[in-house]
């Protein structure tokens, strides 16, 4: 997981420019980027990057971005959930069933 002092805002164009243009939503107990909210596979998904991000003047305003890839189709996009007291259970959990990819410690310039 990353730490970053840039703005979520920032990160999601600087993803979006690095192809991650699909949003991933919450779909019942699963997770979809369809437009027609179809499911996608969790085992089809991996976690390229993660980002978290504290607010500077409210503690309380803390997030976290995943950039997420689909292996099977190729599809690449973000999904954020909150952090702390903010976070979204039902989305942690979801989640914690994508593997991480490996990487080789380049932070994408982010």
């Amino acid at each position: 997981m990353k730490f970053t002092e840039k703005p979520l805002t920032e990160v999601i164009a600087i993803l979006r420019e690095r192809g991650y243009t699909a949003d991933f939503n919450l779909l019942e107990e699963n997770i979809s980027y369809i437009a027609g909210g179809e499911k996608v596979e969790l085992t089809d998904i991996v976690i390229d990057r993660i980002y978290r991000f504290t607010g500077l003047s409210d503690l309380d305003d803390e997030s976290i971005l995943y950039a997420l890839r689909n292996t099977k189709d190729g599809v690449k996009g973000i999904f954020v959930n909150g952090y702390g007291i903010y976070s979204d259970s039902k989305a942690h959990e979801i989640i914690q069933k994508i593997s991480i990819a490996e990487h080789d410690g380049d932070d994408w310039g982010i």
